[in-house]
């Protein structure tokens, strides 16, 4: 049994996904099995992973018989792990050669239940435009400062990221329980809101984990990445980057649910309605007022 369990949940990835399974191969930790999870994927997905599983008895590659949906297919993989540690995997990230190394060692010198490093997203090409060094602020454990800190983050900082830590095994699987991520918005943020508010954390300072927006859920995010120069990515108010006016009933009741069996929801609950006015104003902004005014009272 290896020590590490490593859940990769893929579908139509053959545009990064060997760059995945490259980083991931070339650890400096190799006590690891990585379990892919094809989910019917139709490009050539399917003969990549096999090509990597025959030349590596690391891997281990299981096509689904029907299509499950990307938070099913993570489950699917979560359920079938026998190791120590876990940690899920997108198809289309990287990770530096030392991630899990460093948050085996930081999980146990530390005694925390789950770690992961600081975070960069990068384009195509693999170039980080954008580091979020904020996330490390979450290093911890469970308390009211820590709670609140997570929910008055503005989302576009990273806190999201949370979900592809390195687990202690019954940790992520208690987490799952908790909530269950699905296929709406905000999820992956309740899902980082039950580790914040139940488990201990630590994020290392180093950028080991890179992130690319795209693959699944935004296949056009890199389309106009080129070669010869990075693109910087630069927020000026990530105040305003927050959750959509329109989801607020959706989003406030995935944090009431991640704070199961928690003190927090009070101070939660009272939290995001300080922020609501401000997700209604950039709402308004987005749109003509004047026509949201005049249909508001007709």
């Amino acid at each position: 049994m290896a020590k590490v369990f490593i859940g990769m949940a893929v579908y139509n990835g053959e545009r990064f996904i060997r760059q995945a399974i490259e980083s991931l191969l070339n650890q400096s930790f190799s006590d690891f099995t990585l379990f892919i999870s094809d989910d019917m994927s139709t490009d050539k997905t399917s003969e990549i992973c096999l090509e990597y599983a025959n030349k590596d008895r690391r891997i281990i590659y299981y096509r689904q018989k029907k299509n499950l949906g990307m938070f099913p297919n993570f489950k699917f993989t979560l359920e079938k792990a026998d190791a120590l540690y876990f940690m899920l995997a997108s198809q289309d990230d990287m990770w530096e050669k030392d991630f899990i190394k460093t948050c085996v060692e930081n999980i146990e010198k530390r005694g925390v239940d789950a770690a992961m490093t600081v975070v960069a997203d990068t384009d195509s090409y693999g170039r980080n435009v954008r580091e979020l060094t904020n996330i490390d602020i979450f290093s911890g454990k469970p308390n009211f400062a820590q709670v609140a800190r997570y929910v008055l983050q503005p989302e576009v900082l990273g806190k999201c990221h949370l979900m592809y830590c390195l687990f202690k095994t019954p940790i992520i699987k208690k987490a799952w329980e908790i909530y269950p991520m699905r296929k709406e918005w905000g999820t992956d943020y309740h899902f980082g809101l039950v580790i914040i508010s139940h488990f201990s954390v630590y994020i290392d300072g180093k950028i080991l984990f890179k992130k690319r927006p795209g693959g699944i859920t935004s296949p056009n995010a890199l389309k106009d990445d080129r070669s010869d120069r990075a693109k910087r990515v630069t927020i000026k108010n990530p105040r305003n980057h927050m959750f959509p006016f329109g989801r607020f009933r959706q989003y406030f009741r995935g944090h009431m649910k991640a704070l199961a069996e928690t003190p927090y929801c009070p101070l939660v609950a009272l939290l995001l309605f300080i922020r609501f006015p401000r997700s209604f104003f950039i709402y308004l902004k987005e749109r003509n007022y004047k026509k949201f005014f005049k249909k508001l009272f007709q």
